[in-house]
């Protein structure tokens, strides 16, 4: 079967049939060969090259999508109360995005004091988390996007108070779609705000060092685990749930986690979803050593680990609670423009409402429109493509965040 693909999602061992370029405007001789590497690749972008045609039948073809993946373990794992519909939302988007913009600032500030006092070797009263934790679940009942995604925007030199704060708001977006009741998200998310409390005890300079660690410093990093419970066990109660979330973020499906090595139902529930939001929120996060990577590509990497690093069903359930797309993506539509999504549809997720800003052929931004894709009538700019990087077209990815 020929199939025209981007030349971005050009892989080795594929077969190329058509450059889709006229002949003076690139050095490619051959209109018709096999991919050797990864560095073939770059030598036809560097060409000008933007799409071609491959043959499925003569070379490999591109992997399953992950939306095929998750629907085939959502067949599988996904429980009844994952297969309900978002409940109807009391508020506008608007409206409780101007809320939760409050409340993360509020729940920051809590959170910083907590780490400074245990930096100080005083009481980290984790109780005083409660109210801001009762209000973020509020929101999330309200409106599940809202929170979520302004969670996501950090500030480097505040990463650790703002990473407590958004893994708490992903736990409860992720509870609240599995149909947890409070009293247990209540836990969760308690548990998830302060599960890095021992880093008060590393020096700052290994926890932001740009480069590799050694196999020494990375052992002192993973003591933080003990050392945040030890903290805590003397300073406050905490549920049995939120000790397991602070014991098992870490620990991986597989058995390759630490600090205990557990595997598969070894780590308990609260373990096994804090190890995903977790993972999603540093990989989606600027840091010191990497830049962040965008929202759908950290959704693939999860679902791809699905089943070795992260429990599969709750992986596809984390997909839906996200969307496939999340709010904040930057995406190619049909049309040849960018757009970002300002919100998704939890029962039609390839089709979110989005913000159209920019024309990839004439490269500039144009007048910003709203377009529900899920809606046939007044979309003239067609589905989405494929979602993109904000760097690749030199966007600024928080200028166009939904505000």
């Amino acid at each position: 079967m020929i199939r025209k693909i981007s030349v971005h999602d050009l892989l080795p061992g594929m077969y190329v049939v058509d450059l889709h370029k006229r002949w003076l405007e690139h050095n490619v001789w051959r209109q018709r060969f096999a991919v050797r590497d990864e560095a073939h690749v770059k030598t036809l972008i560097a060409e000008g090259i933007t799409e071609v045609s491959i043959d499925t039948a003569r070379g490999i073809d591109l992997p399953p999508s992950p939306i095929a993946r998750i629907n085939e373990v959502e067949r599988k794992f996904l429980s009844l109360t994952e297969r309900i519909k978002a409940a109807p939302r009391q508020v506008s988007l608007g409206e409780e995005r101007r809320r939760a913009g409050r409340l993360l600032n509020e729940a920051s500030g809590v959170v910083s004091d907590l780490m400074l006092a245990a930096q100080a070797g005083r009481e980290v009263d984790a109780a005083r988390l409660e109210p801001v934790v009762g209000k973020m679940i509020e929101s999330v009942a309200r409106n599940p996007d809202a929170l979520v995604p302004l969670a996501r925007l950090k500030r480097l030199d505040a990463y650790a108070t703002e990473h407590a704060v958004a893994t708490a708001s992903l736990i409860i977006a992720l509870g609240h779609q599995q149909g947890l009741a409070q009293p247990e998200l209540e836990k969760l998310a308690l548990g998830t705000m302060v599960k890095d409390i021992g880093h008060a005890a590393i020096d700052a300079r290994l926890m932001t060092k740009p480069g590799m660690l050694s196999q020494a410093e990375y052992s002192v990093v993973q003591g933080h685990v003990e050392e945040g419970l030890a903290v805590l066990e003397a300073t406050s109660r905490l549920s049995a749930t939120s000790v397991m979330v602070v014991l098992e973020h870490h620990e991986r499906y597989n058995g390759c986690g630490y600090p205990y090595r557990m595997a598969g139902d070894e780590i308990s529930q609260a373990g096994r979803m804090a190890a995903i939001v977790d993972s999603y929120d540093a990989m989606t996060s600027d840091r010191p050593y990497r830049p962040a990577i965008s929202p759908s590509h950290a959704l693939r990497q999860l679902f791809d680990q699905g089943g070795t690093q992260f429990d599969p069903a709750l992986v596809a359930a984390f997909v839906r609670t996200v969307g496939v797309y999340p709010v904040g993506t930057l995406v190619l539509l049909e049309s040849g423009h960018l757009a970002v999504v300002d919100e998704v549809h939890h029962d039609k997720p390839l089709s979110p409402v989005v913000r159209v800003i920019y024309h990839t052929g004439r490269r500039q931004y144009v007048a910003p429109v709203e377009v529900d894709l899920s809606r046939k009538v007044g979309n003239h700019y067609g589905q989405i493509v494929r979602a993109e990087t904000y760097e690749r077209w030199g966007l600024s990815p928080v200028r166009w965040q939904p505000v």
